[in-house]
């Protein structure tokens, strides 16, 4: 196809964006928190004979409990359609058949939190009326819920919960962490409700663990679901479910031996005293930014105990990013050389982290880089963050990253163009990516060409790149305006171009798909006006014919023809 090089003059004035409409109403917490209509209780003390303990409510866990972000018990909202942890665990029910989507709004109803209650081992968690109460010598919590939905919110039968939870113990009390579905084993639904523990309009769960005397911490993921539809896969039912609004919630305890006092060291709390094991030493954190492919940043921990088993891990998922930083970790010492790709437990899955030993010299080296990638992968600001185990054994098996000299590597979809973010789901001949990282790429099915519209929030702000293949140029138009033809290599960026981000575009002129499945067949890399947006696509036809911009020799050639006939008119007023 013959190359075509399109200009913008003026352009900012010819284009027509269309903006998401929002709901005047959206889901809501009652009371504000971290009320809950009088059975609140956000501590509560015990003395042991060979110590004093405090449960208390805590509703954010960043990776361990002495990294929890105290939100005073309150409950908190969290994203509609499930967090990517979530919808992790969902995986083996997607295999199986069911589908997940994410709902089109949000509830207009509200959450009625009737108890958020922290129970400690003595008084049976102090409620009278609470239908499940503990055996003595325990710690945890009682929380229960009234679901009030609002003008057309999904109510009766097919209503569903979900629930995830991140805890320091399994259900038979074994101190092991551990992050799944709040369901029985073998369980072939993925429902809280199964066991009437919850009904359509009312949630209750008292989580607790039968040990005091050691530190645990329980974070639950609680969501809203419809069960849309029933179909028959071999011999299984499966449903197709939208999820809709949730909410975070959990406790946890910590418990101080006799002799001992507790100190805080940045954040961290440790025992210290003549009867206390020796205490970790704090979380050390730095915070960098990557520029390019090519940076690596070096990091330097120093008069460590020699033995001691150290956790780094990277959060590239920072708010000022636009784009998340793809970052690479590994670590380099006498006894050998470490490194991961993508198995922090933190960040959007692009972020990294390892285990290790620190060595006799008592310093451990690591290095931070951003993987291979074009434009937005690799830029963007991040947090480096290292623990050592003065104390512990082992860090907790949850966090393992990597092992030997290789670590481990996990290829994440939108890395490359032949692994490209999929669609979750298809409305009409819309394809639709909710709630997908941003500057990675992605690909729905089609011809000829697509277009590509924003949703919620979600606006775009630039095409990164575009796919190699057998064609290799692909017209890129703004509502009438044709702003250019591209190809690999290239870049598209609506802000400088335009003035403004875009929540509309096409692009046409695809006459040779790349990829040799349908999930390769046209890969594209887009960046958002955030690290996380919303999207749809749908395939077009046949070629559109909007508006091209005249290139500057047209333009030129105007104002010439324009000034000639000015011209002529005076000369022929003249001889009159």
């Amino acid at each position: 196809m013959a190359l075509r090089k399109c200009y913008l003059l003026g352009l900012a004035t010819t284009l027509l964006v269309a903006l998401t409409e929002q709901s005047a109403i959206a889901f809501t917490i009652t009371p504000s928190q971290p009320g809950a209509n009088g059975n609140y209780n956000p501590l509560a003390t015990y003395n042991l004979s060979n110590g004093t303990g405090e449960t208390f409510l805590d509703t954010y866990l960043l990776l361990y409990p002495d990294t929890w972000r105290d939100v005073s018990g309150g409950v908190t909202k969290i994203a509609r359609g499930g967090t990517r942890g979530l919808l992790n665990l969902l995986q083996p029910f997607v295999d199986g058949g069911w589908t997940f989507d994410v709902a089109p709004n949000d509830l207009k109803g509200s959450f009625e939190i009737l108890h958020n209650y922290a129970c400690q081992p003595t008084t049976n968690c102090g409620i009278e009326d609470f239908p499940g109460k503990f055996d003595r010598g325990s710690v945890g919590s009682h929380f229960r819920l009234n679901y009030r939905p609002g003008t057309n919110d999904p109510y009766g039968n097919n209503v569903h919960w979900i629930q995830r939870v991140i805890s320091s113990y399994t259900e038979d009390s074994e101190q092991k962490p551990s992050d799944s579905l709040d369901i029985d084993p073998g369980q072939d639904n993925p429902y809280y409700d199964f066991d009437s523990t919850a009904t359509t309009d009312y949630f209750i769960d008292t989580p607790y663990t039968d040990d005091p005397r050691i530190n645990h911490y329980f974070v639950a993921e609680l969501y809203l679901v419809e069960q849309t539809a029933t179909r028959r896969v071999g011999n299984k039912d499966v449903g197709d479910v939208t999820i809709y609004n949730g909410i975070r919630w959990g406790w946890k305890n910590k418990f101080t031996p006799s002799g001992c006092i507790t100190v805080d060291m940045g954040g961290i709390s440790v025992n210290i005293g003549i009867n206390c094991s020796p205490p970790s030493q704090p979380t050390k954190t730095f915070s960098s930014t990557l520029t390019s492919g090519s940076q690596t940043d070096k990091f330097t921990l120093d008069k460590l105990t020699p033995g001691s088993y150290f956790y780094g891990w990277t959060n590239n998922s920072i708010p000022s990013n636009r784009c998340n930083p793809n970052t690479y970790l590994g670590t380099y010492s006498s006894s050998g050389y470490k490194y991961d790709d993508d198995s922090s437990p933190v960040g959007d899955g692009f972020a990294s982290a390892l285990a290790g030993i620190v060595p006799d010299s008592g310093i451990i080296d690591l290095f931070v880089g951003a993987n291979g990638g074009r434009r937005g992968e690799d830029k963007g600001s991040y947090e480096l963050n290292v623990k050592v185990y003065d104390s512990e054994p082992a860090p907790p098996s949850i966090i393992i990253g990597s092992s030997g000299g290789g670590g481990v590597s996990r290829p994440r979809p939108g890395n490359t163009q032949q692994n490209p973010i999929l669609p979750n789901r298809s409305d009409g001949n819309w394809q639709v990516f909710s709630n997908v990282p941003g500057c990675r790429w992605y690909d729905p099915h089609t011809t000829h060409g697509f277009e590509f519209q924003a949703l919620e929030d979600t606006l775009f702000t630039e095409i990164l790149d575009f796919p190699v293949g057998l064609d290799n140029r692909f017209t890129v138009s703004v509502g009438d305006a044709i702003l250019g033809e591209f190809g690999p290599g290239d870049s598209v960026d609506f802000v400088s171009l335009l003035g403004e981000a875009v929540s509309n575009f096409k692009i046409t002129d695809i006459d040779a798909l790349i990829g040799e499945t349908e999930s390769t067949a046209f890969p594209i890399q887009l960046a958002f006006n955030q690290s996380v947006g919303s999207f749809q696509m749908r395939a077009i036809q046949e070629t559109p014919e909007p508006r091209r911009i005249p290139e500057p020799p047209a333009i030129l050639g105007l104002f010439m023809l324009g000034g000639w006939g000015v011209f002529q008119g005076l000369k022929i007023k003249k001889g009159k």
